[in-house]
């Protein structure tokens, strides 16, 4: 950057010049027309804030759909793992039942054969 750009850009960053610059953007229709007009694209108009709206109406209304589909996706998958548990919770009754008639049978054979061996042994 040469002398006089740094030089010019030193007198705009001063307050007085920009109040100076600004004042004269106020009263002459000229500078206020370019002003607005390259500002105007940078503006959200009505309509636009209006689309952005339904979007989000829209966004949220399939969210909405989505979390539904999901829940009631997760409550089958759910319910599906209950009636699983519950089979199993059934299977391991049986088996205790079963684990439990083998010790008694365990426990009467040993009886028996303990009985047998004292009779063997005291003969």
């Amino acid at each position: 950057m040469s002398d006089l750009e740094e030089k010019i850009i030193e007198v705009l960053k001063r307050k007085q010049v920009l109040k100076m610059i600004v004042s004269e953007i106020a009263v002459d229709p000229e500078l206020r027309y370019f002003l607005i007009q390259s500002i105007i694209p940078n503006v959200a108009t009505k309509d636009d804030i209006r689309e952005l709206r339904n979007e989000i109406n829209n966004l949220r209304n399939e969210i909405y759909r989505n979390r539904h589909e999901i829940i009631s996706y997760v409550d089958g998958r759910i319910s599906d793992l209950d009636k699983r548990i519950d089979s199993l919770d059934k299977r391991i009754d049986a088996l205790d039942k079963r684990i439990s008639m083998l010790q008694w049978l365990i426990v009467l054979m040993l009886s028996l054969i303990v009985f047998m061996l004292a009779r063997i042994i005291t003969l």
